[in-house]
Formats: C-alpha cells, structure tokens, sequence
C-alpha cells in the first residue's frame, strides 16, 4: 500500500493510499477522504481520468543540503536517462528513468531532487506537451564501451535491492570496471573554471543551439542572469542547474525555493558580505560549521574575505541565484546594485 496525491485531468487532486497499481490494468483502487474530510471512502479511479500520480517517500528525507551529485547520485546516475518534461499547463518535472518510448501511453519518473517528496511519479503521457530524453553515467559508460547493457542492468538490479548504494560504486565492487575508469569517466565531466552555459551543455542539459539563443535573449536583457533566462525558457529547471554546476566543481546543492533559513544563522554572516558576493548562510553544522550558498562556490576572493571575517570553518553549496537574490534583500536588504553576471 503506497501514499499518494492524485491529481486528475479535471483538475482535481486527492491524497490517499493506493493498495496497488498495475499500468496492465484499466482501473486501480483509491482510498481517500470524502470531500469534507469526515469519511473514508474507496473509489475505483480509471486510468485515464489521472493526470500524474506523486507516489510518495515512506521515509521523507528531511535535509536541506544535497549529499548526491548528478554523477553519483543514485536518483540520477543510478538509471539510464534523464527525462525533462514538460505538462500542458506548462509545469516542468526532471527526473530520471530505465527506459522511455515516445510511443507510449504513460511512464514513470524517478524525480532527480533527492529531497522530493515523491518515490517516483505516474503521467498520463496524453499531458505531456514535450519530453527531451538524456543520458546519465550508466548510458555514458554503456556507450563508452565500459561496461554493457546486461551489466548496467545487473547493478541497476543491485541497487534497487539497496538504494543508498550508488551506481559507480557496484559497478566498481561488481568488478564490471576499476576505481580508475570510473573516476576517469567522471573526471570528463567536472570542470571547476568552466562557465554555466559551457558546463550545461557539456553535461548535456541544453544544446549548443538553445544556449546560443539564450545568451541572444541576454544580449537584449543584460539585467537577466543566464540561469534565470535558461529557467524562463523551460530549457532547464533550476535544480537543473545546480546539479549541473554541483557535479562538476565536485560541490553539494541545496534548493532553496522553499528552505526557511533559521533566523540565529543569518547573523552569522555579515550584510556586506552577502551582498558583495550574493551568498547567504543556510545552516550551522556540529555548531561550528558555517554552510553558505552560493552561485559561484569556488570563488577564491569569496572565501578568504569570508574566512577572514568569521572565526567559523565554512563550507560552500550550489544554489540557483535566482532564489538566493530574493532571499538577500529579504533578510539583509539590498545595499548596492551589481552588474548582471556573465556565468
């Protein structure tokens, strides 16, 4: 019996549990609450009235900062491809699957965000305006030639037996490929000087095509950040782009659309700092680990000041500058107008 949130093609949604799912079958039982809340009641749901189940987490994870990378992560570099979907109401959901058809009728989404709350998503593909297919680190060592299409399949097997286990690491104790090729594959992705729009298209988030229309779009609005404009375009979320950016500088990500920044922490960083370098303080670890969010993590000029200034160890997280923005003037206030960055 799994937890659910349904939502319909008429735009209802309902939370309940589904005893069970089977995508053979037309219909599938749904118990829920009647709409005053008072009863429970057992519906019979057609498959086609839905338009995407959540099925969720039994265990909801609870952690803001991201320990995965897109490379290692066993939500995204566990399984064959990358789905970036589009809805006809125009949401956009980024997940990840072992195989996708055009041609069929509906599919499973494993969200990429290891702090969703959903174990995977059911959509109606009748829904679906667009939906753009990539490879992850299995695909990329398939086609490498480092390992084969039955041996991804036997660790992908592994691992659903044991999901904290990431998929580079059974295939390393599987002896299916070395500790060597495995960081070397990995190593072709990560690059710490590289701009976005380089890192995203060499971790085949976009194309050259779609990056060359937004830095156009940038051209003609140079107060827009290249991130923001990729995110307006649909051409990527904004996960996206810190996983992108955390998988190649090596770094953790943090999402911070709907993070409540404890307020003792703020104070722990000073105003013209987190103007100056658009950084924001997010949590306090084992009560002297500082962890800051930031764009641009590596920043050397960043650290020292900010090292100099407190006597806390810090360490660095990727967040989309679109919400760290929002989240300075909210808390500190804007106290100088920057130039529009180029990354």
């Amino acid at each position: 019996m799994s937890k659910a949130v349904v939502q319909f093609i008429d735009g209802r949604e309902k939370k309940g549990t589904i005893p069970f799912f089977n995508l053979a079958k037309q219909t599938f039982p749904f118990e829920t609450k009647s709409d005053d809340g008072k009863t429970d009641i057992l519906m019979t749901v057609h498959i086609e009235e839905i338009r995407k189940i959540h099925f969720l987490k039994r265990d909801r994870e609870a952690a803001a900062v991201k320990k995965e990378t897109i490379s290692q992560t066993q939500y995204a570099g566990a399984i064959a491809y990358k789905l970036v979907v589009e809805m006809n109401d125009g949401e956009v959901m980024t997940g990840t699957t072992l195989k996708y058809s055009p041609g069929e009728k509906s599919f499973f989404l494993m969200p990429l965000n290891p702090a969703d709350r959903s174990e995977r998503i059911y959509i109606n593909a009748r829904c679906v305006v667009k939906v753009d297919q990539k490879r992850l680190l299995g695909r990329m060592l398939v086609d490498a030639k480092l390992i084969n299409g039955q041996q991804l399949q036997a660790a992908l097997d592994i691992q659903a037996e044991n999901r904290r286990k990431m998929i580079g690491q059974i295939l390393v104790e599987q002896d299916m490929i070395s500790r060597k090729q495995l960081d070397e594959s990995l190593d072709k992705q990560r690059t710490s000087r590289a701009m976005l729009g380089e890192i995203l298209v060499e971790a085949q988030y976009i194309s050259r095509d779609q990056l060359d229309q937004a830095l156009f779009v940038q051209s003609e609005h140079r107060k827009k950040r290249l991130g923001q404009i990729l995110v307006e375009l649909k051409y990527v979320t904004a996960n996206d782009i810190c996983l992108a950016v955390a998988s190649q500088l090596g770094c953790n990500w943090i999402d911070l659309s709907t993070y409540q920044i404890p307020p003792e922490v703020i104070g722990l960083l000073s105003p013209g700092l987190a103007n100056k370098y658009e950084i924001l303080p997010v949590e306090l670890k084992y009560g002297e680990l500082l962890v800051i969010a930031s764009a641009q993590p590596r920043n050397e000029d960043m650290r020292r000041e900010v090292s100099a200034w407190t006597a806390l160890r810090t360490d660095y997280v990727v967040a989309f500058d679109g919400y760290i923005l929002p989240l300075i003037k909210k808390h500190y206030g804007l106290t100088q107008e920057k130039p529009p960055s180029v990354t």
